[in-house]
């Protein structure tokens, strides 16, 4: 029993995790966002991971890249959560050329790096203190194929039979999560 508990646990922790380029050894040293936002120059040199959308990039020269992130709080894949309420901007800073057409505004991206000196930007008319992230590695995310639908009960399905199964549910809407390529089903092979 105790073994089925172990590779329980095993298998639990390797669905949370994040993708290799934003793994770091020990997930305790890392700085979150807003303790960065409030006291910037005491984490100067720290670890972080932060993540959000793409909001300006642009390229200084031929090696580098500088991008102004809309900060999102991290899901437990280390994913933008782009449900959430963005709370304000930080600046990256990479040491390579990203390409602006593979990298869109509005992309979702996460980053690990070492935290810099704040700076200020003007996003509009704003003017911002922001922190800075020099990125050691970042993940450019896909787009999310998954919808979310309703399960309310098969159109098809006669209810007159199993009248407790359709009455009991009706009034409780089941979140199911799937993908377009879930809904595979043949529905020529029974005519």
């Amino acid at each position: 029993m105790r073994w089925f508990g172990v590779l329980l646990l095993v298998m639990l922790a390797g669905c949370s995790s994040a993708p290799s380029e934003i793994k770091v050894a020990d997930e305790k040293l890392l700085v979150a966002y807003q303790t960065a936002v409030r006291d910037a120059n005491s984490v100067v040199g720290q670890p972080a991971r932060w993540g959000g959308v793409i909001a300006k990039i642009s390229n200084p020269t031929a090696s580098s890249s500088i991008l102004e992130i809309s900060q999102f709080e991290l899901d437990e894949k280390g994913r933008p959560d782009e449900t959430q309420q963005g709370s304000s901007r930080f600046v990256v800073k990479v040491e390579r050329f990203l390409e602006p057409s593979v990298f869109v505004q509005g992309k979702p991206m996460t980053f690990v790096g070492v935290i810099a000196a704040s700076e200020t930007i003007k996003v509009g008319q704003q003017v911002l203190q922001v922190p800075v992230l020099n990125a050691s590695n970042y993940y450019l995310w896909t787009d999310d194929k998954r919808i979310k639908t309703y399960y309310i009960g098969d159109p098809y399905y006669d209810y007159y039979y199993d009248r407790n199964y359709y009455w009991d549910y009706v009034d409780e809407a089941d979140l199911i999560e799937h993908y377009d390529a879930y809904d595979a089903y043949d529905y020529d092979a029974y005519d």
